[in-house]
């Protein structure tokens, strides 16, 4: 009986384990006055997920991207579910290109990953860039977000996550 009860908590631990999601690490940043809690992509794999597959982005939520040196990045809409703000901002934290991504529709089923990939457009920084930011829909409006405001965080901390 005791081994067959060690069998099933094990088993307990084991889904309930395997169901858990790391929590991802997260920092607050200053956007035009108001606190934004967001998420932390700073590794290869994180950076490439980034927003993919999420329903919505709830206000004051979104996501940081810390990029190890600048250069130019692009953005799309792969397998994104809603549309997205991004804001791409230099070393010291000033906005330098805002875009407002909108979905696209998902990949067909007679579609190839190349073919969906090549028709999605790509929102570049048009300059070397060390940070990018994802916002909810409407964000850049809302928060009278604009070319060469400063956007206050962590400048260090952050760096050094890649560094």
């Amino acid at each position: 009986m005791a081994g067959r009860l060690i069998q099933l908590l094990a088993a307990t631990c084991l889904v309930a384990c395997a169901c858990e999601q790391p929590i991802p690490p997260t920092t607050v940043v200053n956007l035009d006055g108001r606190p934004w809690t967001l998420e932390i992509a700073a590794t290869p794999e994180a950076i490439q997920q980034g927003l993919m597959n999420r329903p919505d982005i709830p206000v004051g939520s979104g996501m940081l991207f810390v990029f190890e040196h600048p250069t130019v990045h692009r953005f799309w809409m792969a397998n994104c579910l809603t549309d997205i703000d991004l804001i791409y901002l230099d070393g010291e934290g000033r906005i330098v290109t805002l875009h407002r991504m909108t979905t696209e529709p998902p990949r067909g089923g007679d579609e190839s990953v190349f073919a969906y990939e090549q028709r999605l457009p790509l929102y570049s920084s048009i300059v070397p860039v060390r940070f990018a930011i994802e916002l909810p829909p409407g964000s850049i409006n809302t928060l009278g977000l604009r070319r060469g405001q400063k956007v206050q965080m962590n400048l260090d901390e952050l760096r050094g996550l890649v560094n």
